[in-house]
């Protein structure tokens, strides 16, 4: 892992190619991302010259080259002939994360987000899948792999899961943009609840060919099982994100009613 210690001479005990299956540029990509959003690299501020992250990290300067293409592709960087590399001198120059929150929330207020669905069908669960639907070992789910983007860059790899009787109403030849969950809705069968968790999870294709992210790359996963009025699940979800391009921002309330404060969403 690339890691600032000062002037350390080099931080890499290995080859950039053999670097726990990330590419070191990815890496220092995503250790100068995290300054300039975080603001420890200012706006219009110098970055070092390509000798000095050489150096400092213990890279290549193809790799230093490397990692300040995909910092210009994404805007974060200038990079005039002649001249330092510099952050992008206005802050809302700086992208923001495209999607902030529950997709399907966005998706429902107008996100742009285009799906791409890769596979569908009727198939065996998966012991996940089959455990949060409460299905018999035997027993097929309807299965949907969609990938969304907004702006031709892609930001969520989903695999959904819906048990029998919901897929049994819902439309399997024609399922489009929209939410899984909001076309079952349509058909009368209404989410009531949902358990969900939030975790890091390493990116493994075929998820991170279609991310357009290296493999061991860092990405948020989310899972979700959603249960109707009568506390039956009927669908579960894993997405994982590309924390590029993903935030998921709550607000929380601070109960202090009882002999143990807590937290609680709101």
């Amino acid at each position: 892992m690339i890691k600032q210690t000062g002037n350390t001479g080099g931080v890499f005990s290995t080859p950039d190619s053999q670097r726990g299956g990330v590419p070191a540029y990815y890496k220092l990509y995503v250790l100068l991302a995290q300054k300039i959003r975080d603001g420890e690299l200012q706006p219009g501020q110098a970055l070092q010259s390509e000798n000095n992250m050489t150096a400092e990290y213990g890279v290549s300067r193809i790799t230093v080259r490397k990692a300040l293409d995909v910092l210009e592709q994404e805007g974060l960087i200038v990079r005039r002939r002649g001249a330092r590399t510099c952050v992008a001198t206005i802050e809302n120059d700086v992208p923001e994360p495209i999607v902030e929150g529950p997709i399907d929330n966005l998706l429902t207020r107008g996100l742009a987000a285009k799906a791409l669905n890769i596979e569908t069908g009727w198939k065996l669960a998966t012991p996940d899948a089959r455990s949060a639907l409460r299905l018999q070992n035997s027993e097929k789910c309807f299965s949907v792999t969609r990938l969304r983007s907004h702006a031709d860059t892609p930001f969520s790899y989903s695999r959904i899961y819906v048990a029998p009787e919901a897929a049994q109403i819902l439309n399997q030849d024609d399922l489009g943009s929209e939410p899984i969950l909001v076309q079952i809705e349509k058909t009368g069968l209404f989410a009531s609840s949902a358990d969900q968790t939030l975790s890091a999870k390493l990116a493994q294709d075929p998820a991170a060919s279609a991310l357009r992210v290296p493999i061991g790359s860092a990405l948020i996963e989310l899972r979700r099982i959603v249960f109707d009025k009568m506390e039956k699940p009927f669908l579960f979800q894993v997405s994982l994100y590309r924390p590029d391009k993903y935030e998921y921002n709550m607000r929380l309330s601070r109960d202090s009613a009882t002999a143990r404060p807590q937290w609680r969403h709101t």
